[in-house]
């Protein structure tokens, strides 16, 4: 589908230069909406998404946004003002330009613009409201927006739209890895300020209800999970002070930085198959067991952690460590050691 894309500078009517706020691109003197602009969108609202068009590629009009329910064209004069029309210059327009642009006003009021959408235009109002409450980026409505709009267009039946909305939100911001430690009890918060009955309970109600179509789970893996269990390492008691007795407090840090890439070098070196469908919080535990292994020989030096300082330290079972890593990691200091050996 070829679509041809007009671009203006002037205003075909008057020759004026244009405008452009937000949804809109108008003429400055003459007021006129110039809609022959069109922008992509990665999601379409209320049209074909048949697999048949690629929607990355579609173009469509600027009043036709994601996380809003509006048309092309703006408010002509004050949206609920009943007087004469005037011009720039404070001049009242001819009879016939009033009858005009009072036909015109008419035809783009709020209802021509929320016909058979009452209910998104309410909601997207709602998104707005709360995602300013919660000093969120727009990132995150645009997200929500989408979500609730997937949602809808798969179950033509919503148990409650003000709780789906919430729902999206929570999860957009959790997709987002967002910093601001935003939680249901917060959205609940900001929907209540707003009038409005939403309870954690209905937010993980639609959770269970919906999750389902937006959510596609990725395994998870161990490398995920390497940095927060070195930080339980380096920073347990026992583990420390098994530290000071062989380094300088100053080289914790350094000790720390090598278990890392230690513990990262092996993961790499072992795949998908070999893992096994192991639990992969239990497998970085084991692997980093086992890089604290080969430093002390690569240093030379006595290990500093032992399988029951780990379990504790980690909160891993000793027994799984050991399992993990006779099966698995212990050919891999075997390996290295038979490599030194050939080096010499």
């Amino acid at each position: 589908m070829n679509i041809e894309i007009e671009s203006f500078n002037a205003c075909p009517e008057c020759n004026a230069s244009v405008i452009s706020d937000g949804f809109q691109t108008s003429c400055s003197q003459c007021g006129l909406v110039i809609d022959e602009q069109f922008c992509r969108s990665s999601y379409q609202l209320f049209e074909n998404s048949s697999a048949q068009f690629n929607q990355g590629r579609q173009f469509v009009s600027l009043g036709k946004t994601l996380e809003t329910v509006g048309t092309l064209g703006s408010y002509i004069d004050y949206c609920d003002k009943r007087s004469n029309f005037v011009d720039i210059s404070g001049k009242p327009l001819r009879s016939s330009g009033q009858e005009l642009y009072s036909r015109l006003k008419t035809k783009y009021s709020k209802f021509a613009r929320v016909k058979n959408e009452e209910t998104d235009y309410r909601i997207m109002n709602i998104l707005a409201d709360v995602i300013q409450i919660l000093n969120l980026s727009q990132l995150v409505r645009k997200d929500a927006a989408y979500y609730f709009r997937k949602i809808k267009s798969i179950n033509k039946v919503i148990r409650n739209n003000i709780s789906l909305i919430a729902f999206c939100i929570f999860f957009a911001v959790r997709n987002q890895y967002h910093n601001a430690p935003i939680t249901i009890n917060d959205i609940s918060h900001a929907f209540q300020q707003l009038g409005h009955r939403v309870n954690p309970r209905l937010i993980l109600r639609d959770g269970i209800l919906y999750k389902k179509i937006i959510y596609k789970p990725k395994p998870h893996i161990s490398e995920n999970y390497v940095n927060r269990l070195i930080e339980n390492v380096v920073n347990s008691p026992a583990i420390i002070q098994r530290l000071l007795k062989k380094i300088p407090s100053s080289s914790i840090k350094t000790y720390r930085l090598q278990l890392y890439n230690q513990t990262l070098e092996i993961l790499r070196k072992i795949d998908i198959y070999q893992r096994g469908g192991r639990n992969p919080f239990i497998f970085a535990g084991a692997a980093i067991y086992c890089a604290d292994k080969l430093l002390s020989l690569k240093n030379k030096t006595k290990t500093v952690l032992t399988q029951k300082l780990a379990s504790d330290a980690m909160n891993i079972a000793e027994y799984s460590i050991r399992d993990h890593y006779v099966s698995v990691f212990k050919k891999l200091i075997i390996n290295d050691l038979s490599c030194k050996d050939l080096s010499r």
